[in-house]
C-alpha cells in the first residue's frame, strides 16, 4: 500500500475512533443519519447515471446475453461445483443467501444495537419497513450499476485497475467518472467513504461495549464502576482501530471479503434462532439458547471447513449450522423448564409484539 494511501487510512481511522470514543451511541446514531442520507441521495443520483450511459437497460441486457446467456437469467444451472468460478448463484445457493442477509445480517448485534438509538418506541410502527424499502432500492441500483459497468469494461468505455486483488470493486467509481465530469466524479468517493464509515463506527461501538461490560465487567472485574467500565471500553474501541488499520495496511482485500462473509454467516448459525426464540416462542429457554448457539457454532464450523478444504457445498455453509441451530433450540427447550409465566409476561414475549 502505498504512503498516502497510508496516510489517508489512518485520517479516517482517526476520525472515526474519535467520534465514537467521545460521542458513545448517539454520536454514531447522528453520524449514521447523515451519512445514510449521503449515500441513498448519492445513490439514487449517481446509479441511473451509470445506468444511462451504459445504453441503459435494454442495451446492457443484450450485452450480457452475448457475454453469457446465464447473465441474464434468474440464476445459474444448478451445478456442483459450477460451470464458472462467478456462476455460484444457483437455486439452492440462493435460497440459503436469502437467510443469510434477512436474518444473517439482520442479527449482527452492530446491527441491533442500532434500535437502542431510537428515543420513542413509536418509530418502530414504520422504521423497519421504511428501512427495508430504502435499502432494496440502493441495493438492486448497486447491482444494476455493476452489470452496466460489467457491459463498458466489454465494450472498452471504461478499463478497471490493473494490479488489484479485486478489480470489480472499483466498477461503482469508474463508472460515475465515467458519466459525470471529472469535477463531480470526484464526490462519488464520499458516497462509497460514507458507506464505509457507517458500518465502521458502529462495529467499533459494538466492540467497545461487549469488551468493557460482557468481558471486563462479567469476567475480570465485577465491582468495577461505570466510570472503568467506560475506559475500558474507550481503550477496546482504540485497540480494535489500530488492528484493523494493520489490516488494511497489509491489503488483503480477499482475506477480508472471506471474513465478512464468514461473519455473516456465523451470525446465521449462533445469532438467529436464540433471538427469534426469545422473542416469540414462550417455550424458549435460557438452555435452550446456549446449547443452540454453541452447537451452531460447531456446525457451520464444520460445513465452514468442509466447503473451504474439501469440497464446495450446494448452499453456503452457515445453513448447516442455522439447522443444527433450529434443532438444538428447540429439542433443548422442550426438555427444561418453561420460564416463569410472569416474566414471560413482563417481556411481552409472545407470537406477536403485544402493545403496551
Amino acid at each position: 500500500m502505498a504512503y498516502p494511501t497510508i496516510r489517508l487510512s489512518s485520517y479516517q481511522a482517526l476520525i472515526v475512533t474519535a467520534y465514537v470514543i467521545m460521542g458513545g451511541l448517539y454520536a454514531v446514531a447522528w453520524n449514521n443519519l447523515i451519512q445514510g442520507l449521503m449515500l441513498i441521495i448519492g445513490v439514487i443520483v449517481v446509479a441511473p447515471a451509470i445506468i444511462i450511459a451504459a445504453g441503459g437497460m435494454t442495451h446492457i441486457n443484450t450485452v450480457l446475453a452475448s457475454l453469457d446467456p446465464n447473465f441474464v437469467q434468474l440464476w445459474y444451472p444448478q451445478m456442483n461445483p459450477p460451470y464458472a468460478k462467478y456462476a455460484f448463484a444457483t437455486p439452492a445457493f440462493l435460497a440459503s443467501f436469502f437467510f443469510l442477509l434477512t436474518f444473517g445480517l439482520a442479527s449482527a448485534p452492530h446491527v441491533i444495537n442500532n434500535v437502542f438509538s431510537a428515543r420513542e418506541s413509536k418509530y418502530f410502527k414504520w422504521s423497519p419497513l421504511v428501512a427495508f424499502v430504502l435499502y432494496a432500492v440502493v441495493m438492486y441500483l448497486i447491482k444494476i450499476s455493476g452489470f452496466a459497468a460489467r457491459v463498458m469494461v466489454a465494450e472498452g468505455k471504461i478499463a478497471l485497475p490493473s494490479g488489484v486483488a479485486n478489480p470489480s470493486d472499483y466498477s461503482f467509481i469508474i463508472g460515475a467518472e465515467y458519466a459525470f465530469p471529472e469535477a463531480i466524479g470526484v464526490f462519488v468517493g464520499i458516497i462509497v467513504l460514507a458507506a464505509v464509515m457507517s458500518t465502521t463506527d458502529r462495529l467499533m461501538l459494538t466492540i467497545g461495549s461487549y469488551f468493557g461490560w460482557d468481558i471486563y465487567k462479567r469476567f475480570i472485574n465485577t465491582e468495577a464502576s461505570d466510570k472503568s467500565v467506560t475506559f475500558m471500553s474507550r481503550s477496546a474501541v482504540a485497540v480494535a482501530a489500530l488492528i484493523t488499520l494493520i489490516l488494511a495496511w497489509s491489503n488483503p482485500p480477499e482475506l477480508l471479503a472471506w471474513l465478512i462473509w464468514m461473519g455473516i454467516g456465523l451470525m446465521l448459525a449462533c445469532y438467529v434462532m436464540p433471538l427469534l426464540a426469545g422473542l416469540y416462542w414462550r417455550r424458549a429457554t435460557r438452555e435452550g439458547a446456549i446449547f443452540s448457539m454453541s452447537l451452531g457454532l460447531i456446525g457451520a464450523a464444520v460445513a465452514g471447513y468442509y466447503a473451504q478444504f474439501i469440497h464446495p457445498l450446494p448452499v453456503h455453509f452457515s445453513m448447516y449450522g442455522f439447522v443444527v441451530s433450529v434443532l438444538a433450540m428447540i429439542v433443548v427447550s422442550l426438555v427444561t423448564a418453561k420460564p416463569d409465566e410472569k416474566i414471560l409476561d413482563e417481556t411481552l414475549t409472545g407470537l406477536y409484539i403485544k402493545p403496551k
